[in-house]
């Protein structure tokens, strides 16, 4: 039978080294864990930031682009067919309009479909007309200083809230 001839201070000293060893390796795998949790709450903001950015992306595109009167027009069409569920305003600003206007326009220069926008603080209030009762209420809606000519182009102009969402396009007309 074999006998241990470690004295009781040397396994004292083992226990304690291990002891301390144990808590080292605790205390590196917490802060990893704590490192993990920043880096996923990180990566997570901009995961939300990317998709609050693409979420828009179809009326993002209208953002100093130039489009033809008829995109426009299909545009407010396809807003005013969500009934009310679109919160998006659409503001035109036609040659026609612009005559009366002597240096730069101002959001009440607009004629807005869907939604009515207003910088001031209100934010959107409901429209009191749309363009397709506009164009059927009258004999002649190329008479009209509203009126949206297809084949003209149009500048547009993307408006966002507090939030960065899009709440209005606003498009002035070239030529």
């Amino acid at each position: 039978m074999k006998t241990n001839h470690m004295s009781d201070v040397t396994k004292v000293l083992i226990l304690v080294a291990t002891v301390i060893v144990v808590c080292v390796i605790c205390a590196i795998g917490f802060k990893m864990v704590n490192e993990g949790k920043s880096a996923v709450n990180a990566s997570t903001n901009n995961f939300n930031n990317m998709t609050s950015q693409y979420s828009d992306i179809d009326k993002a595109i209208y953002n100093g682009a130039t489009v033809q009167g008829s995109e426009v027009v299909n545009l407010i069409k396809k807003a005013e067919s969500k009934n009310g569920d679109e919160y998006l305003a659409i503001g035109v600003l036609t040659l026609a309009r612009k005559e009366g206007i002597r240096e730069t326009a101002t959001d009440r220069d607009y004629t807005y479909y869907n939604k009515i926008y207003s910088e001031n603080g209100e934010g959107m209030l409901d429209a009191s007309s749309t363009y397709s009762e506009a164009v059927e209420n009258k004999p002649n809606p190329e008479a009209l200083k509203d009126y949206i000519n297809p084949s003209a182009q149009f500048q547009g102009e993307v408006k966002k809230d507090n939030n960065g969402l899009i709440i209005c396009i606003q498009f002035t007309q070239l030529n």
